[in-house]
């Protein structure tokens, strides 16, 4: 856990002391650290929590966020995310008001207290997951942890256990077995819970996927979104299952489902944008990965998508200046470490892109498909052929076989088109891509 140093009067105490420092109401607060990266500590105890918070930090958020916004798109700066969301939420909650019966409202009321305990705790813990660092991670790990001493065994909290170890890996922050086996751990338990689970076959269809066998992946994806059909975090990793395979056309429906039910995660909002990357409109996909980036300036992932699309798209100089301004902490992390040598391939400095090629950047491009094709992309636009051929050769190993994307739509691998290994790589990749069954 973070220690920071900080004279007494920095410190707020509570979410009420937050909120009147913000000039906010305490649910705003609560919305920008689920969704905007508002720094809150925690201390967790076995029965409940309290949080508190540093002005400093605060201030300092205030600030990134502000330069986040000015170096967006002007779409994105001339307006307030915070205004967005509130549109949005509002939106959401007008249309339940029309679609929810009295019946049905009465049936949710009527939940055990320890089911809306447990929701509560998987929605926290979601939220935090998907920031993709390491204390935010921990801390839903926590929150899950402390949901099963409350609430006890629960199919849907070991479920969410498994998958937030599993985010770890996919953050470049512990690749090891270690997240695999506390996974597959938790699968296990909820099977012993419940051997139909829905949760349990999203849980198994994304260890599959963690191994790289994206196609038992999609089976077992595709099974529990037919047991629990509109369940946001099936539709959004079967979605992404589809998308690297190469089917794009299959995807597209179940991101628009997503985005009908889920519209405010980020990740969520920005699934329309990689599906456009994927079929070559590159021009689109910025103002999505500003706001991503924009709704949480702290996200290491956010950052280095963010950084990839702007350098995708020639935008040289706003990509290097936000790689950057990564901060310190943020730097040495696997996707800091790709952002600077995303920057370093602009500058077709080769020497410094191995120097951040570390072991640890080595082994997350061995545990993810990501890694390794970013890694491919940016030593083919420093044109560094073997490199990059060595890369994507990985990326393909750990499942990414969109054949239609490197042959005619990835503009890294352009200069690449008449690389004898590189093609030899391409006609397997396109046999994988036709041997994939959706």
């Amino acid at each position: 856990m973070r220690t920071v140093t900080s004279i007494p009067d920095d410190r707020l105490e509570s979410w009420k002391e937050i909120a009147a420092y913000v000039k906010r109401g305490v649910r705003t607060v609560r919305r920008w650290e689920a969704g905007e990266g508002l720094p809150i500590h925690r201390h967790v105890h076995r029965t409940h929590g309290s949080v508190y918070a540093f002005k400093s930090e605060i201030d300092a958020w205030r600030a990134s966020a502000e330069r986040a916004a000015a170096s967006a798109p002007r779409a994105v700066a001339d307006r307030s995310t915070t205004e967005v969301q509130d549109r949005l939420a509002q939106t959401i909650v007008d249309a339940l008001r029309l679609t929810l019966g009295a019946d049905e409202r009465r049936r949710l009321a009527e939940r055990p207290a320890a089911d809306v305990q447990a929701d509560e705790c998987y929605l926290r813990a979601r939220q935090e997951g998907w920031r993709w660092r390491a204390d935010a991670i921990d801390h839903a790990i926590r929150v899950l942890r402390n949901g099963l001493d409350q609430v006890g065994d629960n199919a849907r909290l070991h479920a969410a256990l498994g998958l937030t170890w599993l985010q770890y890996r996919e953050a470049g922050i512990d690749v090891t077995d270690g997240p695999i086996v506390e996974a597959e751990r938790a699968a296990a338990r909820v099977f012993a819970l419940d051997p139909a689970s829905a949760e349990g076959l999203q849980l198994r269809g994304w260890i599959h996927y963690t191994r790289g066998d994206i196609q038992a992946a999609v089976v077992d994806l595709k099974a529990a979104l037919a047991r629990t059909p509109g369940h946001a975090d099936t539709l959004l990793r079967l979605a992404n299952c589809y998308l690297i395979s190469g089917r794009v056309d299959v995807a597209r429906p179940l991101i628009d489902e997503l985005l009908a039910i889920d519209p405010l995660t980020p990740l969520t909002r920005c699934m329309p944008a990689f599906a456009d990357v994927l079929e070559g409109r590159w021009e689109a996909t910025i103002e999505p990965y500003a706001r991503m980036f924009a709704m949480d300036p702290a996200n290491p992932m956010a950052r280095l998508f963010y950084v990839w699309v702007l350098s995708a798209n020639r935008r040289d100089v706003e990509a290097r200046e936000l790689a950057g301004a990564t901060p310190a902490e943020v730097r040495e992390t696997v996707p800091g470490r790709l952002c600077a040598v995303l920057a370093c391939a602009m500058a077709d400095d080769v020497e410094g892109m191995a120097g951040n090629v570390t072991p640890d950047v080595e082994s997350a491009a061995h545990a993810t498909d990501v890694f390794p094709r970013m890694l491919a992309e940016a030593f083919a636009r420093a044109g560094v052929r073997d490199r990059a051929v060595h890369w994507l050769t990985l990326a393909v190993e750990r499942g990414f076989i969109n054949y239609p994307f490197l042959a005619r739509h990835d503009p890294f691998f352009r200069s690449m088109r008449d690389d004898p290994e590189y093609l030899r790589l391409l006609a397997a990749v396109r046999l994988r891509w036709e041997r994939f069954a959706a």
